[in-house]
């Protein structure tokens, strides 16, 4: 038993630590972008879910010393891998949506290891229940997610900290190579005889219902596309580190260790109530106007809460229909099956069918309704057994979405009389009036649907199906509120890019903005006299406009900029003067310079430049080192405004390119604004490693100007005139705490949290 335990914990963590170490490799290869981890999650479900129907098959239709001939063959075959360090030449070449790119470099990488510890937890359960018949291997399952999640709480504490990549991945690959052994001595033993069945278990085991297949596959699927959700809704608004990937994994994974450790662990009367008051705070953090600017203290403690308790939920009512160990491989796999099946929705299928990011709402809706479904399949309360079948709520479900979105609409009919009756007063209750329009139209919906009886007593299964129903109208609603006056809404792997306009062009102070979430990248006044005006994080008064206007003094400049954005930068070139501009995102080339076909465009600032530019399509860094020397009189680093940290642009190989690119008194100009990320001590440390001098720039609000507040470091070779060259509006750099400085091999996002 113990060897068979502690194999099953080996290949747990094993499993799970390789996650954070083979994506953080990847991560700046593909942009930094919160993607690349989303990308990762959804190879890990399906690689998982091929583990599982090779134990099936393997289980099924091999003698038991045979099935420990295969596995032992399946990880011999593995340490081909070994080392898993990915080479260089997965690097993208272009700007390509890069999601086969990634899950072609991670099959190659660890697709083979990952395979062969994914199928040992089920394949040794099935084992140990044949072995030791009449015992329940289902708290082995509790007992392979908890060393899963040392794994993950592991990696941001221990792991990353202390070792840097290559580092990482020879660890994890000796540790492999021990498992190995250990793996196939203790699955001969367990493979090697059978303990006679008590007499209860020799009785006939009636086999699972059509239904329960659809559980075992909906509710493993919704926690998973949730999981995603939340995690790309984290990383994206506030920052991608491997702290945002670990966290939400390791509430998803203590949902699985607690429902399957014991039935106890999860009670309907606590989490159902919590469910009802989870699913609208979340809803609450993505569509209220203040979740763009919510504290990461409270973010991350909100949303992981809320998750938490969707997952336990959909995992606890998952345990409730687990069925006899006969039909264990049954059971897992159906249940990596949706795994997997939610992965696909919110990886692939979401930036494919979506304009924006609606997965989130998605999930919250179907959290609720399957909530419901697996509550009337197996009732313990009589207002449970009261619930509508799955099929007319869901129909219910996806009608009140529909009528809560074109609710948008008549908004202001539905809460004039309101108006009318409490005036101004009302106008801050706008939003609740609504709400109680969509109460009444759920209320009547299920009259509709129930035939109701006022002698039966069906109150709680009314107000349950009221609440969802509720839930599924407001979010249909808000998703049309946040696209109301949007003139261009796409979306790719890079991110989802709205560009809209604040108030009647014809106003002074109208600007039209280009935002990804809440992240705003760029904004430029409507007004033709005032749309050449620099704007947001690159006023006059900010660095970069200080260095810019420094250098012109002398003559013609040659600019480089990491990061398009509207084209702001562009505003301050002159006739004589080169710009030129690296972009990722091929959609925010097309939203910032003009289509030949129709020559129109959102933003002017490149078609009114009278300086010579060009853009680059590919990652700033990657294009840097594909071209000859440039010799810029300043390079700007503008990748950090935004939340999500591009590590692989700061470190210390990538100062050293930029500064092979500039002149010998070039300046490079970094954005270190930042909410949730202090970056000033690693451009410091950076700087002054390499024997340079450096200074920063604050720049306060200008609402007249549409000036934003921005920090800019401006780094440069030692020279007489430096200090004097920007002293007006600059400051030396205090003093910084000491960091480990970071290289392409050791990077550490947590110790600069905010």
């Amino acid at each position: 038993m113990f060897l068979c335990a502690f194999t099953i914990v080996m290949s747990a963590f094993l499993l799970f630590e390789v996650q954070p170490v083979i994506a953080k490799i990847a991560l700046p290869w593909f942009g930094g972008s919160a993607a690349v981890w989303t990308t990762c999650l959804l190879f890990f479900q399906i690689v998982l879910l091929l583990g599982y129907l090779y134990a099936h098959a393997v289980t099924r239709w091999l003698k038991p010393r045979a099935q420990a001939w295969a596995h032992g063959a399946v990880l011999l075959a593995s340490t081909a891998a070994l080392p898993i360090y990915p080479a260089a030449s997965w690097k993208p070449a272009a700007p390509d949506d890069p999601i086969w790119r990634i899950l072609g470099l991670l099959a190659a990488t660890v697709g083979l290891p990952y395979f062969a510890l994914s199928a040992t937890a089920p394949l040794f359960q099935a084992w140990y229940a044949r072995r030791y018949r009449g015992t329940i291997p289902y708290r082995l399952y509790a007992l392979s997610n908890a060393g899963s999640l040392f794994a993950l709480l592991s990696y941001p504490a221990l792991v990353e900290p202390s070792l840097s990549t290559h580092q990482q991945t020879g660890v994890w690959s000796a540790a492999y190579a021990v498992f190995l052994l250990i793996c196939c001595v203790a699955a001969w033993r367990l493979s090697g005889g059978e303990h006679p069945a008590p007499e209860t278990d020799r009785e006939p085991v009636q086999p699972p219902a059509r239904g329960d297949y659809a559980m075992w596959l909906l509710l493993p699927a919704c926690a998973s596309a949730l999981l995603l959700a939340v995690t790309s809704h984290l990383t994206l608004n506030m920052a991608a580190i491997p702290l945002l990937w670990v966290l939400p994994l390791s509430a998803y994974l203590l949902s699985f260790i607690l429902c399957f450790d014991r039935a106890a662990w999860y009670r309907r009367g606590l989490f159902l109530p919590l469910l009802g008051a989870a699913l609208p705070a979340m809803a609450w953090g993505i569509f209220s106007e203040n979740a763009g600017v919510m504290p990461l203290q409270t973010g991350i403690p909100v949303f992981l809460a809320c998750l938490f308790v969707c997952c336990m939920v959909c995992h606890g009512e998952l345990a409730r229909l687990k069925p006899a160990p006969r039909y264990l491989t049954h059971f897992y796999l159906t249940m990596a099956a949706g795994g997997a099946a939610g992965g696909l929705f919110v990886g692939v299928a979401a930036p494919l069918l979506f304009r924006a990011y609606y997965e989130l709402p998605i999930g919250l809706v179907s959290a609720a309704a399957f909530a419901l479904a697996a509550a009337r399949r197996r009732p313990d309360a009589e207002w449970q057994r009261r619930l509508l079948p799955a099929g007319r709520f869901a129909a219910a479900a996806a009608a009140m979405a529909a009528a809560g979105y074109v609710a948008f609409a008549w908004r202001g009919a539905l809460t004039a009389p309101a108006h009318a009756l409490f005036g101004r007063a009302s106008e801050a209750l706008d939003s609740w009036v609504l709400h109680r329009e969509l109460i009444l139209a759920a209320a009547v919906a299920l009259v509709l649907l129930r035939g109701w009886s006022w002698r039966e007593k069906r109150w709680l299964a009314f107000l349950a199906e009221l609440a969802a129903l509720t839930l599924a109208g407001s979010a249909g609603f808000e998703t049309r509120y946040i696209t109301s006056g949007t003139r261009v809404m796409v979306r790719n792997f890079y991110g989802g890019l709205r560009v809209h306009d604040s108030v009647p062009s014809s106003d002074w102070a109208a600007t039209r903005s280009l935002t990804d979430g809440t992240i705003n990248h760029g904004e430029q006044f409507l007004n033709p006299a005032r749309r050449d005006t620099p704007t947001t994080y690159f006023s006059p008064a900010s660095g970069i406009g200080l260095a810019i206007r420094a250098k012109q003094e002398a003559g013609p400049v040659r600019v480089g900029i990491i990061g398009l954005g509207a084209g702001t930068i562009a505003a301050y070139g002159r006739a004589g003067d080169s710009f030129h501009y690296y972009e990722i995102n091929p959609l925010v080339l097309s939203l910032s310079q003009p289509d030949p076909a129709t020559p129109q465009t959102q933003f002017t600032f490149l078609a009114d430049c009278r300086a010579r530019h060009e853009v680059t399509l590919g990652d700033g860094r990657l294009s840097l080192e594909r071209e000859p020397l440039q010799s810029y009189d300043v390079l700007a680093v503008d990748a950090f405004s935004s939340e999500s940290v591009p590590v692989h642009l700061l470190t210390r190989e990538a100062i050293e390119l930029y500064f092979r690119h500039l002149k010998p008194d070039g300046i490079l100009a970094v954005n270190v604004s930042n909410r949730f990320i202090d970056l000033q001590p690693v451009v410091d440390g950076e700087a002054r490693a390499l024997g340079r001098s450096d200074r920063i720039v604050w720049n306060d609000e200008d609402d007249a100007q549409d000036a934003f507040p921005a920090a800019w470091m401006l780094v440069t070779a030692p020279h007489p005139g430096f200090d004097e060259l920007v002293l007006a509006g600059s400051a030396a750099v205090p003093p910084q705490r000491p960091i480990r400085l970071w290289t392409d091999d050791y990077s550490n996002l947590f110790q600069i949290l905010r």
